[in-house]
């Protein structure tokens, strides 16, 4: 079942409603953007209480620019706004942004507010700043994202963000940092470096990440669609495209797949959601989706628990996996042994693995399979409660020894888990993990053999 990945925010950080989400879902998240630290230390206690063993992603705030008032500002349709950190002189409001404007080759004749719902026509562009016409009115909530299609963001800078929120949060018992705006692979490598033990889920959410979407999952632990973001980057006649491309990068690297942004927008408001959104939630799981993130659903909604209800029902049928031919196997030295894995469907699978890792390489060729996996990797069991497949956890040492005998002592001491749903198992060894998972040794087990 693809599971849920609700936001908790200042409506729902309460016993009632943590407790209620807790019974439904395992997965969590909070917004490193709002709030300050004391908020989520007392966030990831009333977490903990009802769920011990919840995954907890924190999104890190990235490098995108927002209003920095602390007050709503009313806007007027085709008044002419200036926005950065350097004001033009010449324009009647001026509103400060957090951080600077993204790199442009040339200033682009449209951007926008709040992921893409506000719209300005661009009527002049400086040094640290943007002018645009509102094409409505509307009032600015506080610290609104701005997006500015086109945009490259500097890396460097980027990753000194980044680093300085992992060190302001460090102690919190998280498992995941969500990364906004990833361009690159290299950003994915240098932050694993500094934190080896998270689970690294990667934004793609503008055209340099779209363009770089294979390397950036393949260096990933777990992908998420922004599709605000992504829309207003890329534009609505660019999004269905992009979706769907970001997606197959990620089921044939065998991630996790999150997608994002207004999921159940419309049942803030009322008590169903819409037609628009019931064939979008469609979409997604024929995308091979892994999860659904709830934003303001669950964040700032006083209806959260009914949104949490219903889409719980709506997940808990069996949806037809759109993506599924086109995915298609990596190659590789050792890639052969994970293709074998494909003629055995009706056999459970087990596998043994220290790093863990050998799960992308099985859910690329494989991605509706499930599989019981033998590993001490902590990491690796927090990243299972990401996919929506069946992951069977063992919680033992793959030992270097000889393979079979290996299997033959992990299996004896684990039988009734092993064998719960069948008399029979294909067992794969993985003795070292280099580059891609190196399979050493694949044998099939009958239960009458202990």
């Amino acid at each position: 079942m693809i599971n849920i990945l609700v936001t908790i925010g200042p409506s729902s950080l309460n016993d009632v409603d943590i407790q209620y989400f807790a019974e439904r879902t395992n997965l969590f998240r909070l917004n490193g953007s709002h709030n300050n630290l004391e908020w989520h230390k007392k966030a990831i206690s009333e977490i903990r209480k009802f769920s011990p063993d919840a995954f907890i992603l924190m999104d890190i705030p990235g490098i995108k620019p927002r209003t920095n008032n602390s007050e709503i500002i009313q806007i007027e349709k085709g008044q002419e706004i200036s926005f950065g950190l350097e004001a033009d002189k010449e324009c009647g409001l001026h509103i400060n942004l957090t951080k600077n404007i993204p790199i442009v080759e040339k200033a682009p004749p449209t951007f926008s507010l709040n992921d893409g719902q506000f719209l300005f026509d661009t009527s002049k562009s400086g040094d640290g700043f943007i002018v645009g016409r509102s094409r409505d009115s509307f009032k600015l909530l506080p610290k609104k994202g701005i997006n500015l299609p086109g945009s490259v963001y500097d890396e460097d800078q980027q990753f000194a963000i980044y680093k300085d929120f992992i060190e302001k949060i460090d102690g919190l018992e998280i498992n995941g940092l969500g990364l906004s705006f990833v361009q690159t692979g290299e950003l994915v490598s240098k932050l694993k470096e500094l934190v080896p033990d998270l689970v690294l889920v990667s934004k793609i959410e503008n055209s340099e990440g779209l363009r770089n979407c294979i390397e950036i999952s393949n260096r990933s632990d777990a992908i998420m669609i922004d599709r605000g973001d992504l829309v207003a980057e890329i534009g609505f006649k660019n999004l269905f495209r992009g979706i769907e491309t970001i997606s197959l990068a990620t089921k044939s690297s065998g991630r996790p797949l999150i997608m994002a942004t207004e999921n159940l927008e419309s049942m803030i408001q009322r008590e169903l959601p819409s037609k628009s959104e019931v064939m979008s939630l469609a979409h997604s799981a024929s995308l091979g989706v892994d999860c659904i993130m709830l934003s303001e659903e669950t964040a700032l909604s006083s209806n959260s628990k009914a949104i949490v209800s219903w889409l719980t029902d709506f997940l808990d049928q069996s949806f037809d996996l759109k993506i599924k031919d086109l995915l298609k196997s990596t190659t590789g030295k050792y890639s052969q042994i994970w293709d074998t894995l494909t003629i055995f469907e009706d056999i459970p699978i087990l596998i043994m693995s220290k790093s863990g890792y050998a799960v992308f390489d099985y859910f690329a060729r494989i991605p509706k399979g499930s599989l019981t996996l033998v590993t001490k990797s902590k990491k690796i069991m927090m990243l299972s409660k990401l996919f929506q497949n069946s992951i069977t956890i063992i919680n033992a040492e793959v030992k270097d020894n000889i393979p079979i005998e290996t299997i033959m002592d992990t299996v004896r001491l684990n039988k009734s888990v092993v064998f719960k749903n069948s008399k029979q198992i294909v067992a794969v060894y993985v003795s070292k993990y280099v580059n891609i998972p190196r399979a050493n040794c694949l044998t099939i087990l009958n239960w009458d053999d202990f």
